[in-house]
């Protein structure tokens, strides 16, 4: 099923490697649930995940002066606390339900930010219960952004520390979420070369994103932040009506 939509996969994914790269997160949060209108939703999230790991470790790299590392640990260490919930519903829950939920929350979250929710001096406890659900929704649906985008942006830090940031949590969440799932079994050889035959798009789509970002301000970047999130929680709520 997967390998007859790869045209439409590879669209996809050049469209929302542009998106990361500009905004430092969703690609999977839009990548998702556009693939799960052609490809099964197990499938979707692997070939998510192995790409957005490659895309991760370069801006990671390219933005590693800007990281705020502190706040990624316990995002890090937060999410790995929460990764083996998300495989129980990964492999056992109704994916339906799950999107519903994601989309749910992730508008919700969206509502919070436009009333300019301030948490710049929020107690260390905000950031490991995000991240603990982030490492949940990681596992279960490979949208793990929202809940740290959210938490970043109520922090107030700037675009580039935010961009810097969000790659770096990223990038060692994915390498873990590929390990758990290479170890349950769910990595797949038609996966594994979907990802690789889409990563030259996805590359084209990334160095895209990295011209245009330095023409966007904060302001511009908050709007398209809250955009990215109500788009993402109307398409995965548009998702879970398909099933």
């Amino acid at each position: 099923m997967l390998q007859e939509h790869l045209f439409i996969v590879a669209t996809i994914i050049l469209f929302t490697s542009v998106i990361q790269s500009i905004a430092g997160f969703g690609f999977s949060l839009l990548a998702v649930p556009l693939m799960v209108l052609f490809v099964d939703l197990h499938q979707a999230v692997i070939v998510a995940t192995l790409l957005g790991t490659v895309s991760n470790f370069g801006q990671a790299w390219q933005l590693r002066h800007h990281q705020h590392r502190s706040i990624a640990f316990r995002f890090i260490a937060a999410s790995c606390l929460g990764a083996p919930i998300g495989l129980v519903l990964f492999r056992f829950a109704n994916q339906s339900v799950l999107k519903a939920l994601l989309g749910i929350a992730v508008l919700f979250g969206v509502w919070m930010l436009a009333r300019g929710r301030d948490l710049q001096q929020a107690h260390v406890s905000l950031d490991w219960t995000m991240g603990w659900l982030s490492g949940v929704l990681l596992m279960a649906t490979s949208t793990n952004g929202p809940p740290i985008v959210f938490t970043l942006q109520a922090r107030r830090l700037t675009p580039d520390v935010q961009r810097a940031t969000l790659n770096l949590i990223f990038s060692v969440t994915s390498i873990f979420s590929i390990f758990v799932f290479g170890l349950s079994g769910k990595i797949h050889s038609e996966e594994v070369r979907s990802a690789l035959f889409v990563t030259p798009v996805m590359l084209i789509g990334v160095y895209a994103g990295v011209a245009l970002r330095k023409h966007i301000n904060a302001v511009v970047f908050k709007r398209m932040v809250l955009v990215l999130l109500t788009l993402g929680g109307i398409s995965s709520l548009a998702s879970s009506l398909v099933g």
